[in-house]
């Protein structure tokens, strides 16, 4: 089941892009970048969500306040505020968890793409007859699985990995606010800001580099949203209080104008 939802839709998508750019290592960044592409709608909601909860941080520090320390009492009064601003919570690890499964498929399509009999055998037949792809089920041709013919993709990479790990760090650090307070989501942050790259790091060392060059580009993507996102929400927020400035601005004369029209009647 899980191979026919994912594995192998995964592994043709792959298969489709490398007939076109004739490098495995792009085809994994194209890979990579349709997924993200797919998961942008899902993901600027989810930062939407951050952005209200961080905005909420006076509001927090209100209940703390009023809950004295009962831990009970604070949790209890936070979600009812969540729920009445209509606030998820947990909805920032929803694109992470979909990531997972999607992570460990492609995990499994490396093992079989690098068998040509597996690529004859797995590969949609509408797909069998596009160009590299013919040739290599023909057994004219070999699947070289290398980033630019200059990393193997199928063995660990510690420059990929680390790379990894570091864009992974720019993204998470990207969110992290930059006025530091002590609830839960901001010490939530400062634990994700240096567990997760090393998480990153320690399994790009272990696993085949494409699994890391996927990451990696997968990161990019997140920074690149995440900053188009988060300044628009910025530019609307400063839209908002110019608005607010000059409407409370224009009012003022015109009340004024009204009590000298009121004075010259009288």
């Amino acid at each position: 089941m899980f191979n026919t939802i994912l594995v192998y839709p995964l592994f043709n998508l792959l298969v489709a892009i490398y007939a076109f750019v004739a490098d495995f290592g792009l085809a994994v960044i194209g890979l990579t970048i349709l997924v993200r592409l797919v998961l942008w709608p899902l993901v600027t909601k989810q930062l939407h969500n951050q952005r209200a909860i961080q905005e909420l941080a006076p509001e927090i520090a209100k209940i703390k306040e009023k809950a004295a320390g009962d831990r009970a009492l604070e949790g209890q009064l936070t979600l009812e505020m969540y729920k009445e601003r209509e606030i998820n919570p947990y909805a920032s690890f929803l694109p992470l968890l979909i990531q997972l499964p999607i992570f460990f498929a492609l995990f499994l399509v490396l093992q079989d793409i690098v068998k040509t009999g597996e690529i004859a055998k797995i590969t949609y037949p509408f797909l069998q007859n596009l160009p590299n792809v013919r040739d290599i089920i023909a057994g004219t041709a070999t699947f070289r699985p290398t980033l630019l013919g200059l990393i193997d993709l199928t063995k660990a990479s510690a420059v990929l990995a680390l790379l990894a790990a570091l864009a992974q760090f720019v993204q998470t650090k990207q969110l992290t606010p930059k006025h530091q307070s002590n609830d839960s989501q901001a010490q939530i942050m400062k634990i994700m800001l240096y567990t997760f790259p090393g998480i990153t790091f320690i399994i790009g060392l272990q696993l085949p580099s494409a699994l890391a060059l996927y990451w990696l580009t997968s990161s990019l993507m997140a920074i690149l949203q995440q900053y188009l996102v988060l300044k628009r929400d910025v530019e609307e927020l400063e839209e908002g209080v110019v608005v607010t400035t000059s409407t409370s601005t224009s009012a003022k004369p015109k009340s004024h104008r009204r009590g000298k029209s009121k004075g010259g009647k009288k």
